[in-house]
């Protein structure tokens, strides 16, 4: 794993979309991920330059963007995080999908690597606990908490 560097949310999310506009078409232009962030040239220019600033990406205006291997690791690392919580809050809380989603955005950029290895270990385990467990051990406590705080959750 590489050593978590401090970048702001926004940073990460350029990397994680540098990243996958990567994996799907091979290069990465500002005009892909000002459409993908739905944000401006100028805020992509600027997140490029910080990039290369921090030894993340090399940038040249009018080029396509490429992620060092740090970079590029820290996108896998950040992407994992995602993943992560996603997978516990679909697996293990047992929510949507898109609620899931929506939540591991926001929480990718603030949990420590120490919770989401936890989390991957407690998931681990619950899977491999008996499938009562696995597949009720939540349905019953959601039946708990709507007894002990009427229909809500």
């Amino acid at each position: 794993m590489v050593k978590e560097q401090q970048l702001s949310g926004s940073l990460e999310d350029y990397l994680e979309t540098i990243h996958h506009i990567k994996s799907e078409s091979g290069e990465v232009r500002s005009k892909e991920v000002m459409e993908r962030l739905k944000v401006t040239a100028a805020s992509v220019t600027e997140a490029f330059h910080n990039l290369q600033e921090k030894g993340l990406a090399v940038y040249k205006p009018y080029e396509p963007i490429v992620l060092t291997e740090k970079g590029e690791q820290l996108a896998l690392d950040i992407i994992h995080r995602h993943e992560t919580l996603s997978n516990f809050f679909v697996e293990v809380l047992k929510l949507d999908e898109g609620i899931a989603d929506e939540g591991a955005c926001k929480m990718e950029h603030v949990i420590s690597r120490e919770i989401v290895d936890r989390m991957i270990k407690y998931s681990e385990y619950i899977s491999k606990c008996n499938v009562a467990l696995s597949e009720k051990g939540f349905e019953t406590f959601e039946s708990y908490l709507k007894e002990r705080n009427g229909t809500r959750n």
